[in-house]
């Protein structure tokens, strides 16, 4: 070959080089939130491997439809998603499993297992990697709270001593006497397309989750026939519905929730973890140094789904939900350089990375490593160490409870999830009643789960909800 030939050669062999770079292409949702991290390690990477990153960010409400598109016509949607980790089993039959040296590896061991062995595996494979872990808890105005004169009215008035609320009628009666008082009593997302169900669905865990008879969540476990519109959701829509009445103004989405707390608009938030930054953020928070947070609410009662009654439970005993999950990142089969593409996600899930994304309001990313739990000094550094204590307080309390109510996870999730939103929606418009309202959902969700294989769907089920293992 002569030195010509072979110059022209080494081009090709550069370029084509190039050309695979540039090809690890990114999908995720658009907007600051999960886009803006995995643009900017995208560029890390890139700088640190020479393999380009290109991100493409589309809306929310168009990303599950695109990516299931993709599959079923044949054509992959990109080398890496960064997706719902409720999406998962939808997608596991068009992905790779994780690679077995990254599942044992550091980086995968030390995901919080609530995260880890719930949100990264489908059927018994491991097929994703956590970047986040999502669960539902309250913030709360300490100056609020511990003002004596408001103390001493609200024992006067209910009876009872004035702190973070133990019980959903704890909670209700907070709310109700702060907005009495002319202070809004609590925020939650009631706007349409703006993650309402996940806070109907805080509300109505601890209710549904009996302690002898496990895995009434949403559905009967033997039979699949929808639980959605039993007393103990019923009882947690009302009370739904009575939180938000005490925080008057339009609907808000999640996101007004935290930054409307921040702004000092309610005495209690109920919202994901992010509220714990946002709310603590000097730059925008004007109550950064008076904020607390508490565990999601218990209750004293929890519905027998067998006997068809209310059972007295011999303390306020919590329920934490895992509102979401979390968003995981996955690999398609027919992604054009998988190796790239995992190395961009253990690039991106570095501890070191991870960190800094979990502590900051804008990423969208929650704690959900352990060792992101334990570190007190910077999250103490980041909020003040009062505040910082009771959020690792009720993150750890949250994920190590003894029951802790997982999301719906089957799949044809957005079906079920979109058939009972529009069901919400009609009562708060006041055109249902949320009992007619939830016994329309449940018809609902009884014609999908007959279509998608009541069988089947009876078998994933039972496995989300840990009472079955996968051979």
């Amino acid at each position: 070959m002569s030195p010509v030939t072979a110059r022209l050669v080494t081009i090709v062999i550069l370029a084509l080089s190039l050309a695979r770079a540039e090809a690890l292409e990114v999908l995720t949702r658009d907007g600051g939130p999960i886009a803006g991290p995995a643009i900017a390690h995208g560029a890390e990477f890139a700088r640190a491997t020479g393999v380009a990153v290109h991100v493409t960010p589309r809306p929310f409400d168009a990303l599950y439809g695109e990516v299931m598109m993709g599959f079923v016509i044949g054509r992959t949607p990109a080398d890496v998603l960064i997706l719902p980790a409720d999406w998962l089993p939808d997608v596991a039959p068009y992905l790779m499993p994780v690679p077995e040296a990254l599942v044992h590896s550091p980086l995968v061991q030390g995901i919080h297992p609530a995260y880890r062995d719930r949100q990264m595996r489908w059927r018994g494979q491991w097929m994703a990697v956590s970047l986040d872990g999502d669960l539902h808890m309250g913030a709360y105005r300490r100056d609020l709270f511990d003002d004596p004169a408001t103390q001493a009215a609200y024992r006067t008035q209910t009876g009872h001593a004035l702190q973070p609320p133990k019980t959903w009628a704890e909670y209700d009666r907070i709310a109700a006497f702060f907005q009495v008082g002319g202070v809004p009593g609590t925020l939650e997302a009631s706007a349409e397309n703006g993650q309402r169900l996940w806070s109907i669905f805080s509300h109505a865990a601890a209710y549904t989750a009996h302690p002898d008879h496990p895995g009434h969540f949403f559905f009967d476990p033997e039979t699949m026939a929808p639980e959605i519109d039993n007393p103990a959701w019923v009882r947690a829509l009302h009370e739904y519905l009575d939180a938000i009445a005490t925080a008057p103004g339009p609907a808000l989405p999640s996101h007004g929730v935290r930054t409307g707390f921040a702004a000092g608009k309610a005495a209690m938030a109920l919202d994901w973890s992010d509220i714990g930054t946002v709310a603590t953020d000097p730059s925008s928070s004007k109550i950064r140094d008076r904020v607390g947070f508490f565990a999601l609410p218990g209750t004293e009662e929890v519905w027998n789904p067998v006997t068809k009654r209310w059972d007295r439970l011999d303390a306020p005993r919590p329920v934490p939900f895992l509102a979401f999950g979390g968003w995981i990142a996955v690999v398609p089969r027919g992604a054009a350089d998988p190796k790239s593409a995992w190395d961009y996600i253990a690039f991106m899930a570095d501890p070191a990375r991870a960190a800094k994304d979990v502590m900051s309001g804008a990423s969208g990313f929650n704690p959900y490593r352990l060792s992101q739990l334990d570190d007190t000094a910077g999250w103490s550094q980041l909020m003040g160490a009062q505040a910082a204590t009771d959020y690792l307080s009720v993150l750890r309390e949250s994920l190590s409870a003894p029951q802790t109510a997982p999301d719906l996870r089957l799949p044809g999730y957005p079906a079920y999830m979109a058939a009972l939103d529009a069901r919400i929606g009609r009562v708060l418009a006041r055109e249902m009643t949320p009992e007619a309202a939830l016994a329309a959902a449940a018809a609902d969700w009884d014609r999908i789960t007959d279509r998608l294989g009541r069988a089947s769907q009876r078998r994933h089920y039972r496995e989300a909800m840990g009472l079955e293992v996968s051979p």
